[in-house]
Order: structure tokens, then sequence, then C-alpha cells
């Protein structure tokens, strides 16, 4: 039996040496045989076992084409992004009589609900043979099952990538690798309860830099960052390939309403992004957190707090139907493209109906995509005239809508909103615009002074507020960061207030502008 992990030793003829190997140059040249070895294996796969020469000599032939990139990095990651193949993030150009490999590979994977593969330096022989094997077997292990049947049979260096993400610094697009969910699916039915959330099981490499939307500071941040990996999977599938799974987006939308019923703290990740993908994903996993938090305020059962979550994540999905058609900012949109903006409560509602299998789910889905904007007196858009009475899920994600939005809001306006300002602008101007329980259940979900909110505490101290206080909604948790006297607290120096003591009472909220907060706290500014 052949050792597939042999690699040219340095210094032997023929040998590359891998600092002299560029990445960019290496993948743009092996991508394509990387994908046509590929093929064969699969193809071969169909007729051979694991263990038959045959077959082996084709996974040789394969692991042969991506050798030097794995010497090099240590990794290949082949995975799909919607009709791309990418190689350690760098997409493969396909030309030609080579496009039939790559549509292979893609339906390949498709059909197994997995974003692609991922092999370590340190495969084995056998680890090699267990992946193929459960791969070759489509119609029993798919998606997270088969991640796990093959941790399980120790092909740990040998993976499906159920979710990859990575960042390329010069791409304007999504940075997201995602699975290929198929466009016809079949729906949970009703009854089921929600699986577990896809990310526990997934590869993810989080996304680096500015634009990227960090976890808040207090949550839970593998729940807050796998709800935006989620969020990226399922509505890119949504907008982009016309096909989406509501059991997906329940996996996305489950921690957090187990969250809510163990009374975690409601805290934010609200950041100023300016990628367009990174602000979808972050706004919509933002006013889920929020709507769901409300829900169990008003007594809304683990069943109807699901339902809320995957609406508020999927309320905005229409925009992606207009965003093409939009070449303005927000203050300088034309007349026509007022018009489109405020048609994407119909196209949300045509989208899901178009792309999912109809029951319950999916019907208040589709209420909240049209309602949200309505109003309760029916005055905002579209149109749904007097009679009309928009749906208890509705309101709440319209409320969770606005307050966010007012913080993450892309423009001068938005730009500098703090949590306090926002919430006094929802029960001040704004109040006409929803129903009073609705503005009673976004205070007890945020408190007096929300998260991200800077204060002055009596002594002059400044404090960063990381969280409500259900006992007492004047009295956040809150973390020091300023001494009276000026000096910036070192990290650690002065413990949490968890929460703020009786003895002690916050002054006055700042505005996040006049005193940055640490670059470990979230401020909406």
């Amino acid at each position: 039996m052949s050792d597939l992990s042999r690699q040219p030793q340095p210094g032997a003829p023929g040998a590359k040496d891998p600092a002299a190997v560029s990445p960019s140059h290496a993948l743009a040249r092996l991508g394509l045989t990387v994908l046509i070895r590929l093929s064969a294996v699969i193809r071969i796969g169909r007729s051979y076992n694991p263990d038959n020469q045959v077959f082996v000599t084709q996974i040789e032939s394969f692991v042969a084409s991506f050798a030097e990139i794995l010497e090099a990095q240590g990794e290949v990651v082949l995975v799909a992004l919607d009709s791309d193949l990418y190689m350690n993030g760098t997409r493969i150009h396909v030309h030609g009589w080579r496009l039939r490999f790559h549509q292979h590979i893609l339906e390949e994977f498709r059909r197994r609900q997995i974003a692609g593969i991922r092999i370590l330096k340190d495969f084995t022989v056998d680890e090699m043979k267990i992946f193929f094997g459960l791969f070759m077997k489509p119609d029993v292990y798919v998606g997270e099952d088969l991640l796990r049947e093959c941790t399980a049979q120790g092909a740990k260096n040998v993976l499906p990538a159920v979710y990859a993400a990575s960042h390329d610094p010069n791409a304007t697009a999504m940075h997201a690798f995602t699975p290929l969910l198929p466009v016809e699916t079949n729906l949970e039915e009703e009854g089921e309860e929600p699986p577990p959330l896809l990310s526990d099981v997934a590869f993810e490499e989080e996304a680096s830099g500015e634009n990227r939307p960090r976890p808040p500071s207090g949550a839970a941040t593998k729940t807050y960052s796998s709800a935006i990996a989620g969020a990226r999977s399922v509505l890119m599938t949504t907008s982009l390939q016309g096909g989406m799974e509501v059991r997906h987006a329940k996996r996305v939308v489950q921690p957090l309403v187990d969250g809510a019923f163990a009374d975690q703290p409601l805290v934010l990740g609200l950041s100023s992004l300016s990628h367009h993908d990174q602000y979808t994903y972050a706004h919509a996993v933002n006013v889920t957190l929020v709507a769901v938090t409300m829900g169990h305020f008003l007594e809304l059962d683990r069943r109807a707090l699901a339902d809320l979550g995957v609406a508020a994540l999927l309320h905005d999905v229409g925009k992606s139907v207009v965003a093409s058609q939009i070449q303005h900012s927000f203050e300088d949109l034309t007349p026509q493209e007022e018009r489109l903006v405020e048609r994407h409560p119909v196209e949300g509602l045509k989208l899901l109906a178009s792309s999912t299998k109809l029951n319950t789910t999916t019907f208040r889905c589709m209420r909240v995509a049209l309602e949200h904007h309505a109003g309760p007196d029916n005055s905002g858009f579209p149109s749904l005239g007097t009679d009309w009475r928009t749906s208890l899920l509705s309101r709440i994600v319209a409320i969770a809508d606005c307050y966010v939005s007012l913080q993450m809001h892309r423009s001068a306006r938005g730009s500098h909103v703090t949590p306090f300002e926002a919430l006094g602008m929802m029960l001040g101007p704004l109040k006409s615009r929803f129903h009073p329980a609705m503005l009673w259940a976004l205070v007890q979900t945020v408190g007096f002074y929300p998260p991200g909110q800077l204060v002055e505490l009596d002594d002059g101290t400044l404090a960063a507020v990381l969280a409500p206080n259900a006992e007492d909604l004047a009295r956040p948790h809150l973390r020091p960061a300023v001494a009276p006297d000026g000096r910036p607290y070192a990290p650690g120096e002065v413990p949490d207030f968890k929460p703020l003591p009786k003895e002690r009472s916050v002054k006055r909220a700042l505005r996040g502008a006049e005193y940055p907060a640490d670059d470990s706290e979230q401020s909406a500014a």
C-alpha cells in the first residue's frame, strides 16, 4: 500500500523549497488539477470500494495534485461559495472543457449538504480511506452526520467542511464559504423540535479586520459568532440560490432561544460595519437577539420563540431582491429608489413563498416579512388597508428592527446614536409607531441603560454597560473604564459591577463619540 501522506524531502531531486512557493500562484496553477483529480476519485468510487487498488491509485493522484500546497500551508481546504469553488481562500478559475469538472464537484458537495473538504498535513492512509468510504454514501451520511461519522471512525485530519469562513482583505463581496443546500428542500414537519446548532460541529475561521462584527462583551462569544456564521449561510442560500431550509434557520436561532429561557442578559454586538454583507448578517442577528428576548418577557412559549427567531432572522430577506437596483445612499435616494426600498417587504414575502415548503412556521415568517414596516395603524409600507391587523410576531420584530437600526444605520444620522439615545427615541418621538406593550417589553429587554452605553457614575467614574439587571433596570451590570481623575483603568484593576451596588448610582448617559469605550467593549458609536 502506498503512503499517501509522503512528500518530497527538502534537498531531494525535484523537491521544491516551500518558502519559495507563492501561495496565490500555486493555488491558481493547481486548483484545476485538484478538481479534475477529485472528480475522478468520486467517479471511480462509485464502482470500487476504498480498499481496491484502482480506487487507491486515484486517491494517490488526488493527493499528489495538492502535495506542494499541503506542504507549504499545512492544510488544504476546498470549499464552495454560490457557484464558485475556492482552495485555501483563492477562487479556482475554470474555462472551456474544464467546466464540467467544476460543476461535478459543486453538485457532489450540494448532494451531501456540505461546503467542501478539509485535509490537514498529518493525514494518514486509513483516514483518507475512511473519509471517501463515507463520502461515497450520500444516501446515508450528509452534512453533520457525515462529519460526526468521520470523527467517530478516526478520520480527524480528513473531514467535510460543514461550514468554513475566510477573509480576503481585497474582496468587496461576501467573505464566507457556506454549505450549498439543495434548492428543493423539505422543511420540518409541524411538531418537530429544532435540531442542534449547526456550527457546534462545524469548521469556522473568524473573519479578521475592522469590518468583522465583534462578539458583544459579556455574551457568549461562541453563540454570537455561530449566529453570525449561520446568518451568512441562511441569507446567502435564500437570496442567491433561490432555495432555503427553515430547519437550518432554527439551528441558528436555537441557542438564542435557550439563552432567553436561561435568563442570560441581552448584550448586542453593535459595530460600525462598512461591508454590506457583514452589516446584513450582524443586523439580522442583533434583531433576532432583541426580538427573542422581548418574546420571552411577553411569555411566549419555546416553540413560538423559535418561530419568532426564524422570522426575525429572515425579516429583511426581500432586500436582496431590490439591493442591486439601488445606487445611492439612504439620504440621497431617488424617488424611484424609495419605491424600491418600500417594496422589500412584498419581495420578501414572495421570496419565502417561492423558496420554501409552506407550513405554520413559514407562514409566520411570510407575515413578518410583509408586516414589519406596516406600523400599528398600517400607516407604513406596504399599504395593507385599515382593516388589516398585524401579527404579534410582526410587532415584536418591528420594534426590535427599529431599535437595532437606529444604532447600526450606515449613515451620518446613525453613526453617533448611542443605545441610550436609541431607546429615548423609541420611547419619545417614535413611540406612536409601536404598540405600548411592545415598548414595555423592549425596556425590560435592554433596561434603562442599554448594553454598549457609556455612563458616568455619581463619583465621576466612566463605565460601560455590559448588560441589564432584571432585578433593577436602573442598576445595570457595568465595567469601569475611566477613573474620576481621567485615568483609564488597566484591565482587571477594578472589578465589574454585577450589578451596580445600591449605594452607587448612574449620573448620566454619555455619547459614545465623546468617551470611546475600550476595544473590549461594544459601543454603538
